[in-house]
């Protein structure tokens, strides 16, 4: 079985998901500050493969794959390689997937 990060609730409102004492969340942002902000983590690294890895509460967002900062275009790109049409719309900063039947 599979082992699961253990999410942890502070006082002011802020979450952590953390495995091996590394952010870690496969299914959702691993830290979620109480101001809004969100940030995805995989083992450790900041990585997001179907969005931003960073999302703060003003609507800025950050790209980044294994901690590098990255254009959503190279996400765009990953998806491709691997047969999953995505498009990346530059005015409202989101990736769209082909839907599946």
């Amino acid at each position: 079985m599979k082992e699961q990060p253990q999410c942890k609730v502070y006082a002011n409102g802020t979450k952590e998901w953390c495995l091996h004492g590394k952010y870690h969340r496969e299914d959702g942002p691993a830290y979620e500050k109480a101001d809004g902000r969100k940030e995805w983590f995989l083992h450790g690294k900041r990585h997001r493969e179907d969005g931003p890895a960073i999302e703060y509460a003003d609507g800025t967002k950050e790209w980044l794959l294994n901690d590098r900062e990255v254009h959503p275009e190279q996400i765009v790109d990953l998806h491709l390689s691997r047969g999953t049409f995505c498009y990346y719309n530059e005015q409202t900063q989101t990736l769209h997937f082909a839907e599946t039947k």
